[in-house]
Parts: C-alpha cells; sequence; structure tokens
C-alpha cells in the first residue's frame, strides 16, 4: 500500500479519539476553558449523557470574532507562545486540541459576547466543516453547544457504556474540578433536572460538604505544608473514620484534578499502614501547590498525568505529614513540630540524614523520631499547622519506605486462596458430622471445634456470611423473602456521582427487598429490608453495596442481583462478635448444609482442618 499524507479532517477525527474518548471528557474540556477564561459562575447542561446535547455556560472573558474563527483550528490557543512556555503553564488548558477534536465530531455551537461589546458572534460548524459566523445579541460571556457526539465516528460510539455510567463520569469529573475552584459557582443539569448546584465559598470544607457530602465533610482533619516551591492543603479522614473504597481519594496539583502517581498511592498507604485495616481505605484531599517549572503537565492528551521532578522530597513531606497527624490524631497529649522545607537526604546504611529541620517533639512517655507538627490552639480541633523551624542537622533512624509499591488490587476470588485450599483437599461435608464438639471462640473471630478425629478452626464471619448468602439466594428463589420494616425510616445523603448510580439501580434493590426511595436531591431513604441482614445500619450497607456496583451495560440483571446480594451478606457481618456454644454449633451445623461451604461467596476460607496425625507429628508423637 503506497505512503498517503492523510486529510486534515482524517487527522482531526484521530486526535477526537485521543482528546475526547467519551461525552465526560469533552465536558471537562469546556470546563477548563470556562476556568481559563476567568469565570466565576459556570453551568452544565446534558441531555441523554451528553450524547444528544452538552452545553457549557459561562460568565468569564469571551471572544472576538478573529479569536473565535481560530478557537477550533488545531494547535491554536492563547495560552502559550512557544515550547519554553510550557515550563510555565498556568492555565488548565494549553494544547489547542480540544476545540478542534470536538468540533471535528459532533455539531458544534459557540456563542460569545466580550464585556462591554454590543453584540457578541456564534459559529456553529458540522464535524468541522461548514464553518460559519454571524452576529449574535446574547448575554456576556460564552456558550457552548455540542449535539450529537460522535455523530461522524460510530466506532467511537459503540465502545460507550450505559447512560447512567456515562452520565455518572460526567458528574465525577465536574465534582473533581468543583472541589478544587471552590470560588466558583457551578451548576450541572441533566435531562432538565438539577443535580447539584454549589455557590462561591472561600472555605475548601464548605464545597467538599456540598459535594462529597456533610457527613463525609464532618469526618475530615486537616493539615497544611508550606515549602517555598510546593505547598499542600491536606484533609483525610482518621484512623476511625475508614472506607470500604478508594472513591474519596483525591488529588489537585495546581488546581488541576490528575491521577494518584504510584508513588503517592504508596506514600498514603504506608503512612496509614497502622492506623486502619490492610482491606480499608482512607478519604483523602490532597491539595498540592508547586512552581510550575517542577511538574510536567503535558505527558497525556487528557491531562490527566502529572509528573514530578522532586518525587522523593513531595513523598517525604506528605508522607510524614499524614503519619504524624495520625499518631497525634492517637495521642493528643503529644505535641508535634513539622519543618516547612524538603529535606535533603542522604543515606548512610540505615540512616537517613535531614537538613534544614529540627525534631522537637514531647510526650509524656517517650520520644520519636519523627518529623513533627503542630496542632493549632483554635475553635478547630481537627486543624493542623506547620511551623517554621530553625536550622539544625539530626539523624532519624527510621528507614523510609522503598519507593517501587504497587497498590495490590482487591481481587476476591478463589485463587487468592489457593495455597490454602489445595491443603484442605480432604475438607468435605462427608467426613463431617453433626456430633460436632464446639471447643470455644478465640481472637473475637475464630471458632475451634473438633469433629471425628480432627480439630476445624472456622472464621465466623466467613461462615455466617456463607450461610446468609445462600439463605438470601435461596429465599429469592422461592420469593419469600422476609422483610423487616424500620419503624424510623433512615435517611442519608451521596454525592451527585454516586446518586446517578443508586437511581439507575433502585429497581435491583427494590426487587431485592431493600425499599429505598428518593427522598430530595441526591439524598434517599430506606424503609424496609431483608430480615436476615440483622441490625446493622442499612446505610452503611447500602453505601458499602453501591461501592461495588460497576454498572456497566454489559453485565447481566442476574449479575448484578448476585453482586448486591453478595455485597449485603459482607456487610452485614460484625467483626469481633462474642458467640454463645449454642450459636457456635448452630452456624457451624447450617454451614454444612450449604452447597459451598467452605468458602465465604467471596472466595476466602472459612474453616482450617488439622487432622491428629498431624497434631501427633508436630509433637514428635510419631
Amino acid at each position: 500500500m503506497p505512503i498517503n499524507i492523510l486529510s486534515q479532517e482524517t487527522i482531526n477525527k484521530i486526535a477526537a479519539g485521543e482528546v475526547v474518548e467519551r461525552p465526560s471528557n469533552a465536558v471537562k474540556e469546556l470546563v477548563e476553558n470556562s476556568l481559563d477564561a476567568f469565570a466565576s459562575s459556570i453551568t452544565v447542561e446534558i441531555e441523554e449523557a451528553g450524547k444528544k446535547l452538552i452545553r457549557v455556560s459561562d460568565n468569564g472573558f469571551a471572544m472576538d470574532r478573529k479569536d473565535l474563527e481560530l478557537s477550533i483550528l488545531r494547535h491554536a490557543t492563547s495560552k502559550i507562545d512557544d515550547f519554553n512556555d510550557l515550563s510555565h503553564i498556568h492555565s488548565l488548558g494549553f494544547r489547542g486540541e480540544a476545540l478542534a477534536s470536538i468540533a471535528a465530531i459532533s455539531n458544534f455551537e459557540m456563542k460569545t459576547r466580550k464585556k462591554g461589546e454590543a453584540s457578541g458572534w456564534k459559529l456553529s460548524a458540522d464535524g468541522g466543516k461548514d464553518v460559519k459566523i454571524i452576529p449574535w445579541a446574547g448575554a456576556e460571556g460564552t456558550i457552548t453547544e455540542i449535539k450529537n457526539l460522535f455523530f461522524n465516528t460510530p466506532a467511537r460510539q459503540k465502545f460507550l457504556k450505559s447512560d447512567s455510567t456515562e452520565r455518572s463520569r460526567i458528574i465525577s469529573s465536574l465534582e473533581e474540578t468543583a472541589l478544587t475552584n471552590n470560588d466558583i459557582a457551578f451548576k450541572m443539569i441533566s435531562e432538565n433536572k438539577t443535580i447539584f448546584s454549589t455557590s462561591q465559598t472561600d472555605n475548601k470544607l464548605d464545597r467538599i460538604a456540598d459535594i462529597l457530602g456533610k457527613d463525609f465533610a464532618k469526618k475530615l482533619k486537616n493539615i497544611k505544608v508550606d515549602h517555598p516551591k510546593a505547598s499542600s492543603d491536606i484533609y483525610f479522614t482518621g484512623r476511625g473514620d475508614s472506607l470500604s473504597n478508594r472513591k474519596y481519594q483525591y488529588l489537585f496539583v495546581n488546581s488541576r484534578p490528575v491521577n494518584y502517581p504510584k508513588w503517592l498511592t504508596h506514600c498514603v498507604y504506608q503512612a496509614y499502614k497502622e492506623s486502619i485495616p490492610r482491606d480499608r481505605h482512607a478519604g483523602l484531599l490532597i491539595y498540592i501547590t508547586i512552581d510550575p517549572s517542577d511538574i510536567d503537565v503535558n505527558i497525556h492528551p487528557a491531562k490527566r498525568e502529572v509528573k514530578f521532578a522532586t518525587e522523593n522530597g513531595m513523598y517525604d513531606i506528605i508522607y510524614k505529614a499524614l503519619r504524624n497527624a495520625l499518631i497525634s490524631c492517637a495521642h493528643p497529649e503529644i505535641e508535634i513540630a513539622y519543618p516547612s522545607s524538603f529535606a535533603e537526604m542522604s543515606r548512610d546504611k540505615s540512616e537517613i540524614q535531614l537538613r534544614d529541620a529540627s525534631i522537637q517533639m514531647t510526650s509524656k512517655t517517650e520520644n520519636f523520631n519523627l518529623l513533627e507538627f503542630t496542632k493549632q490552639k483554635s475553635k478547630d480541633r481537627n486543624a493542623y499547622s506547620i511551623s517554621t523551624i530553625p536550622q539544625s542537622t539530626i539523624y532519624v533512624r527510621e528507614p523510609k519506605p522503598k519507593h517501587n509499591y504497587v497498590p495490590s488490587k482487591q481481587n476476591h476470588n478463589i485463587d487468592r486462596y489457593a495455597d490454602v485450599l489445595v491443603k484442605q483437599e480432604e475438607l468435605t461435608p462427608e467426613n463431617f458430622d453433626n456430633n460436632i464438639k464446639i471447643l470455644g471462640q478465640v481472637f473475637g473471630t475464630y471458632i475451634i471445634a473438633e469433629n471425628k478425629g480432627s480439630l476445624y478452626i472456622f472464621d465466623q464471619h466467613a461462615a455466617a456470611e456463607r450461610v446468609r448468602y445462600e439463605l438470601y439466594l435461596l429465599q429469592m428463589k422461592n420469593q419469600i423473602v422476609k422483610i423487616q420494616q424500620m419503624l424510623m425510616p433512615e435517611n442519608f445523603d451521596l454525592s451527585p456521582s454516586v446518586s446517578e448510580l443508586l437511581k439507575a439501580n433502585l429497581n435491583l434493590f427494590n426487587d431485592l427487598g431493600i425499599s429505598i426511595e428518593e427522598f430530595g436531591q441526591n439524598s434517599f431513604r430506606i424503609t424496609a429490608y431483608p430480615a436476615l441482614l440483622g441490625n446493622m445500619s442499612m446505610e452503611q450497607i447500602v453505601k458499602a453495596i453501591i461501592s461495588d456496583i460497576e454498572d456497566d451495560k454489559h453485565v447481566e440483571i442476574e449479575q448484578k442481583r448476585d453482586k448486591i446480594i453478595r455485597s449485603a451478606c459482607r456487610a452485614s457481618i460484625k467483626a469481633g462478635d462474642n458467640v454463645s456454644f449454642i450459636e457456635a454449633k448452630k452456624l457451624i451445623n447450617d454451614l454444612f448444609k450449604c452447597e459451598c461451604p467452605f468458602t465465604c461467596p467471596h472466595g476466602r476460607p472459612t474453616a482450617y482442618r488439622i487432622s491428629l496425625s498431624e497434631l501427633e507429628k508436630f509433637f514428635k508423637r510419631k
């Protein structure tokens, strides 16, 4: 095949595939343009999850006719003049690809009027062609409309998810932007219905409460770290407020929402390692302001990745700030002081030399070799600040965690426990009878029993989860789910994006006996639930279930039902419950009536068997 020069139309469509994968990318690009135009109010409207219509309106600086005409040309931008400007990027957009890419795959229209001008201009284009510009007598600011996105690229349309998923992604994108721009008012409208609306505020915590909910915001503590090149404003959950998923972990760099780099994920989980259980997660919003020359924001077309020139320095500051904040929460009698500069590090075996920092920590019980901070003497008991410390040199005998960590995925399948299950091949219902002898409970978690010449150790929570799961399935099959009506309905709020996922699955929840109804904007209430789930807060159970649901059009209804049931059963099991001998015997007998008694619904073992001969070999009796 001979080499051909691609047409400009083809080039634009290829570029569109890199910049605009789905409607949420288009929304993000348009909103960033509004922010760069110094808008103080931005409204986003969508229909059919953005496929039919995306409209972004703002009151920012608008364009004249000449700039409007240039705006949809590739690599046309007002943000930079030459390559050297990439080292000093302060704007969100700068590549000059977004509008050209969006216009190439939609029916595009932009109306704009500069402040003080008698009238403005309207540009329209279909698939990047037939560009027309005519006078327009609208309000000051800019209104951009995208209709029929991907109408001329059906292959891209084919890979979109369900409307509820795409809508949720658009809302999530706008939530992120709103979280880092609390001085701007945002409004989100879907199918002529307001999803969320925020007012301007100079308080980040107020904006967090508006977007992620007041209950979550109340749990957050705050610490600030200042440095001439980089400052960090961190909102984080403490030891007792861990979450079941990573959904509430955000990173903002120079007001840009970006993905967590691997080093930061490792940093956070190392800092929390001794504070929360392994399968729990922190809620965390990290706002970093840094010299633009110390980061690279040009490594990804959608600008979701940022590379730091000083990863080690950032790692140390955030790790020590979080770790010591968590220590202070646990030991309020400890007063800590942090340095305000990056630690210059040199290694000598296990020692780390820190310059320009002084550690001054006092405790009634012991001294800690840690960088430190001081809790503010203020009304806000959750606020911490950094104090500047005189220069000195100290040594810390606490090895810095290695940076080669890759976060493990919570993959609940039987392969994860294969090494245990292989040893338990002989563990079958056939070699077990009802004459079980319960010996007791240890660690509030394990039931010890004896049966037919073997010692058994049962994980009571995994066993109860298996029993409850199969009972739930049986009741569903026979259509006899026993419902517990609530005397007082439980009301709860969700973030707008999570609300969309729940709304899309309300019928499924109700079919499974969990009666949920909308109760205001992004608010819901639970009025009844299956009695077999116990007496836990149903709000907590529902929130845990939502975090496990992935609303994918390729997932069948039955698979989704099963996912909800599994999640409900897991969430309803309490840790550390004391059980009586009678309860323990009933649980084990019920377990061995199950079809799959030796794993919980997520693949974790329920029992471990040690034969008499194994014990005799260990104690050298054979």
